[in-house]
């Protein structure tokens, strides 16, 4: 896009010059004029600005703003156009608790940027003239370590805590001011020495490992809420916390805030006091206070702002809720010793048909499994979700309760007989997406085409040996047997109040709604938060978008292949196209609209079209960029907050050999408007990142529309990558002035990444290394969850961040984006 000087005409008088602008300045300089004009009418005015303002740029509209005349400023108008500049930027609705009436849209756009700015180090190579990378300054890391419940120090019942009250300076003020002028009465110096004693004689004895066996936390906010849902690995519990409870500063930002508290309190001291000899006698321990509060600023440890699943939940669990004559489990009961195993945590947004944000979902799944009493006998498991929301389904009415916080007093729970190996959470619709094994499921039966497709699969050797089998075997080794078809079920609301019956056992049991068949056995799928689309990956390569938008009648729209897109495009590189280099419409040949082409072009491929491509793959494996194509779908992306019509998705292949490929899937249209988007638009791959990290690591991925972070192991050690994604056409411009770097010998751009496109889609922005960023293995769980404002990683050096006197080193790494000294509130 060409840019103009700003006409100087439009401008404010005594506002400094603008030097560039789109070149719709002429455009809002019309509109400035039209804004200002008091004779015409005020409907008129208002639809006609917002439509020449839908077109315009962030400095544009600032440029606007700046150049009206109060009467406008503070309008509904004003509120318009920063509300659609908010939500054309893809970012995450403002969250409940920071709603107000009317939202600051202005200043919120203005922190989310800056939050971004923070993380791609944009601004700081800018002030500092740097084109390489730019780690983020030691203020950005957090450290909250993980400890058991025993060395935990919660303030008593009735007591609140006082991050304000330092253990230490009330120890020097009961010292030095004895003579009853002391803050403190004797009882409570006593108990202050005791609880200084507890944590100096647990400070002696280091804290047991602390082991991730599952995801377990998760960030409930999609955009700078602080709330995070927590798995306890020592207690079990299902935990709401604020993700910067009980976290640790590095050295020097402790050592800051222990100055400043040792500094208002010496102040405070001489003002109640006017001797001099005191004043003196203050200087001479403020490096004793500041000492002391540097090693322990508060009294007590923040609780958890609320307990999901306690432990008393475990004493008052009834089996035969799950295996008794009420259960599916009534012929086949076994009296063996039972096993709850918590697969994991994970949070959802619900989203309305405004995408306004409805609320927050929280899921949790455990299987339980009985083991056979006798040798050869089959294990008896029973799959169990949970989900606790801050919103009533059925009316949307969502409940905020103090502090700032959502209580979720809303249980929803389904159990099925039978384990399953994916599974996903809709919380705009309250359903439950699962995928079981093959024989471990009691809704699905074996037709005579599965097990024709089982036996070809078996037959097909050459394609067994292009699978990772190190990703589809589970915690015993034992392959896990990947079916073709997903459930839908329904969440059951529960009153945990009232006392279970035959028919409320029944009941927690229900039938599926429908049930999705896919081509090739499901390895990974993904529901968007509407609830109105499914992305679905399969261990041939093979990605199939499905319509869910009615629920009992779900409807296959595309079939996308990985390896017949590369393939086209390696034919049409390798032909008299190679001097045109035009793209090729990847997908065309097997995105079909109706579902009568679909199975055509699906038979074409289960029998011949895998194979040769397997062949062609192994003739000119040179001239594909892709490290292995044929690898199964291990993980698909999609944004919390938006729909992959919007901002498209991302697709994880992981191959033991080759490492960790990346493709970005989007259509054509998502930059047009939303009228102009067709519902049949088709998906292609626009961009791939061959992650440059190891290939023995599983590196963990993060994707909301606009950031793409990936986390993973290097040569070097743990690192964090960070990707921009152009997912809006408000960062086109970004885009336009981005210079390809160096492409390597693999054709390869600065990351690994490679633009299918004419048109630049993905580029690598920042790299993020840290000393906290250490001591987890290979085969340790490496897992993240990341909003605009956080990212949140489990570590085993968290020490090297900061210590609290106990000791600690294992728990979460936690990055805040928010710069705490200008730090501005999001209304």
């Amino acid at each position: 896009m060409s840019k103009r000087p700003f006409s100087p005409k439009s401008r404010a008088h005594g506002r400094p010059p603008v030097k560039r602008c789109p070149s719709g300045g002429e455009i809002i300089a019309a509109a400035i004029k039209a804004a200002n004009n008091d004779n015409l009418p005020p409907e008129l005015c208002d639809d006609s600005l917002l439509h020449v303002l839908s077109y315009a740029d962030t400095s544009s509209l600032v440029h606007f703003t700046r150049g009206t005349n109060n009467a406008i400023r503070g309008t509904t108008l004003d509120g318009k156009i920063w509300k659609d500049a908010f939500d054309n930027h893809h970012l995450a609705p403002l969250d409940v608790e920071s709603n107000s009436n009317p939202p600051d849209y202005y200043n919120a756009l203005r922190r989310r940027l800056t939050l971004f700015s923070n993380l791609s180090g944009k601004t700081m190579r800018r002030n500092k003239q740097l084109k390489h990378s730019y780690n983020l300054p030691s203020r950005f890391f957090h450290f909250v370590p993980i400890l058991p419940n025993h060395l935990m120090h919660y303030p008593p019942a009735g007591v609140e805590n006082n991050s304000d009250k330092d253990i230490s300076f009330h120890l020097v003020d009961s010292q030095h001011h004895g003579d009853g002028d002391s803050d403190l009465e004797d009882d409570d110096f006593n108990d202050v020495n005791n609880d200084l004693d507890q944590i100096i004689y647990s400070s002696n004895f280091d804290p047991p490992p602390v082991e991730f066996s599952c995801d377990s936390y998760s960030l409930t906010s999609a955009g700078t809420g602080s709330e995070l849902v927590f798995l306890n690995p020592f207690s079990g519990t299902v935990e709401v916390r604020n993700v910067l409870d009980n976290a640790v500063g590095n050295d020097e930002a402790i050592l800051e805030q222990a100055m400043m508290q040792a500094s208002e309190s010496i102040l405070n001291l001489r003002q109640q006091h006017d001797s001099s000899s005191l004043h003196h006698h203050d200087d001479e321990n403020s490096e004793i206070i500041a000492g002391e509060t540097f090693h322990r600023s508060s009294m007590y440890d923040t609780p958890p702002k609320q307990v999901l699943y306690s432990v008393d939940d475990y004493f008052d669990l009834d089996l035969n809720e799950y295996f008794g004559e009420h259960t599916p489990f009534q012929n086949r009961r076994s009296s063996g010793n039972v096993t709850s195993d918590w697969v994991g945590v994970d949070s959802h947004s619900a989203l309305s048909d405004s995408n306004s944000l409805t609320g927050t979902l929280i899921g949790a799944a455990r299987i339980l499994t009985v083991e056979p009493e006798q040798r050869g006998e089959e294990e008896i498991a029973c799959t169990e979700v949970f989900a606790w929301s801050n919103f009533d389904h059925k009316t949307g009415e969502v409940v905020v309760g103090g502090n700032a916080s959502s209580p979720y007093c809303f249980k929803h729970v389904v159990k099925v007989a039978g384990s399953f190996y994916f599974l996903d959470v809709c919380a705009n619709k309250h359903k439950v997406f699962a995928a079981f094994q093959v024989g471990s499921c009691p809704f699905e039966v074996v037709t005579p085409d599965d097990v024709e497709a089982r036996r070809r699969a078996r037959g097909n050797r050459v394609l067994a040996e292009i699978n990772d089998d190190d990703s589809v075997v589970n915690e015993d080794g034992e392959p896990i047997r990947m079916s073709r078809t997903i459930f839908c079920l329904p969440l059951i609301k529960c009153d945990d109040s009232q006392p279970s019956t035959p028919e409320s056992i029944r009941s927690n049991f229900p039938t599926p709604d429908s049930s999705i068949k896919a081509e090739y056995p499901v390895s990974s799928f993904s529901i968007d938060p509407t609830g109105n689309n499914l992305v679905v990956g399969t261990v041939n390569g093979t990605v199939e978008i499905w319509d869910t938008s009615r629920s009992t009648n779900p409807r296959r729209t595309q079939l996308l292949s990985v390896p017949q897109s590369f393939l086209k495009r390696h034919r049409a590189m390798t032909l008299d196209e190679r001097n045109t280099s035009k793209p090729v419409e990847m997908n065309e040949s097997i995105d079909k609209p109706s579902d009568n082409e679909l199975e055509d072009a699906a038979t074409t491929i289960r029998e011949s079209s895998i194979q040769d491509d397997i062949a062609l793959l192994a003739i000119g494996g040179e001239e594909i960029p892709h490290k292995h194509p044929t690898s199964k779908i291990s993980q698909i992306y999609l944004p919390r907050h938006l729909t992959a019509q919007k901002c498209g998705f991302v697709t994880k292949q992981r191959n033991p050999d080759y490492g960790t490929t990346l493709l970005l899937w989007q259509t054509p249209s998502m930059f047009l408007e939303e009228a102009a988007r067709s519902s049949g638009d088709r998906f292609k791959i626009t961009a791939m990142i061959n992650v440059p990290l190891s290939a023995q690591c599983h590196p963990e991925v993060h994707y909301d529309g606009r950031r793409l972070l990936v986390f993973g192991k290097d040569h070097i050690g743990l690192i964090i990558l960070v990707y921009h994604v152009l997912g809006t056409r408000f960062d086109q411009d970004e885009f336009n002035d981005y210079k390809k770097t160096k492409l390597n010998a693999k054709g390869e751009e600065s990351g690994g990444v490679i633009n299918l496109e004419e048109e630049c889609r993905v580029k690598f922005v920042n790299r993020i290394r840290h000393a906290g960023l250490d001591g987890l293995a290979y085969f340790d769980s490496m897992l993240m969850t990341a909003n605009e404002r956080y990212v949140v990683i489990n570590t085993k050096a968290g020490h090297l961040i900061g210590c609290d006197g106990r000791n600690a080193c294992e728990g979460l790494f936690i990055i805040d984006l928010e710069d705490s000294r200008n730090c501005e509130a999001e209304t």
